[in-house]
């Protein structure tokens, strides 16, 4: 039910995919699908927002720990996928719909809730949280690219963005004529144009040596994670409990693009040896 492990998060890896797992085995017993797991991850995401939005200690603690449920409910849907070998290519799709709907929900309601603490004048608190967000954007971008080259250059797992378009295309013409997919049509029709972008801006790959690829690069892809999806939703949740934002938004500003910057001459250097 995992992910291969070298790619995987290290707060999923021992912290929400473990919890995942209990919820899982539970799930399991019942007619649960993982679309219907997904929703309630929506549920508890834009009650976290809620809860940060009110600006109290008390509200920034469920806050936090409603994103750290959140965060495991996340994990759950694709892990109750793979126990049930049950998912589907929209599923991915409604996973990563819900993951913008709740990052919308939980920094709006922190930019809301941060303005009520009066930690600095309102104009500045915004700029700040635009900033946050899109640094972890980037953040996000960069370990996925650079996770996504590990798969197919140390670990053989290919999966193109032809594979994609492939895929949902032959999705998007099994529903033609179901008038009550409506929406899931829609969603198809945008990750299509989505792939179809990346397609045109993507450079030609590079065949490197899997076992020089994998000795290169295993230690710079665990550096990367240390900025991945799932430490900044940990430091979210932690600032949260603790009420302290500032936290989050030093980790996210300032640790993480300075570690970027430290780690880029460090992956060039390593995709030379690895050729």
């Amino acid at each position: 039910m995992l992910k291969p492990l070298p790619i995987e998060g290290i707060p999923d890896l021992i912290l929400f995919r473990p919890i995942a797992f209990v919820l899982v085995k539970v799930f399991s017993r019942f007619p649960v699908t993982p679309n219907q797991v997904s929703v309630t991850a929506m549920v508890t995401g834009i009650g976290s927002g809620v809860c940060f939005s009110r600006g109290t200690r008390e509200g920034f603690f469920w806050a936090g720990l409603l994103y750290a449920a959140t965060a495991v409910i996340d994990c759950s849907d694709g892990m109750l996928a793979r126990y049930k070998k049950n998912g589907s290519p929209v599923g991915r799709i409604v996973d990563g719909t819900i993951d913008y709907i709740n990052g919308l929900a939980i920094f709006t309601g922190l930019g809301i809730g941060m303005s009520k603490m009066a930690l600095m004048p309102q104009l500045y608190l915004w700029i700040v949280i635009v900033v946050a967000v899109i640094s972890m954007a980037i953040h996000s971008i960069l370990v996925d690219y650079y996770r996504g080259q590990f798969c197919t250059h140390a670990l053989n797992i290919r999966h193109s963005i032809k594979d994609e378009i492939s895929l949902f295309s032959a999705e998007l013409q099994r529903l033609q004529g179901k008038n009550s997919q409506f929406l899931t049509k829609i969603l198809i029709h945008l990750y299509l144009l989505y792939c179809r972008i990346q397609l045109k801006y993507a450079h030609k790959q590079v065949q490197y040596n899997s076992h020089n690829y994998y000795k290169a690069n295993i230690l710079l892809l665990r550096l990367w994670l240390m900025i991945e999806l799932s430490m900044h939703i940990c430091i979210l949740c932690l600032s949260g409990i603790l009420y302290q934002p500032e936290l989050f938004l030093g980790y996210t500003i300032v640790f993480a693009n300075i570690w970027i910057i430290l780690i880029v001459p460090l992956q060039i250097r390593a995709n030379k040896k690895s050729l």
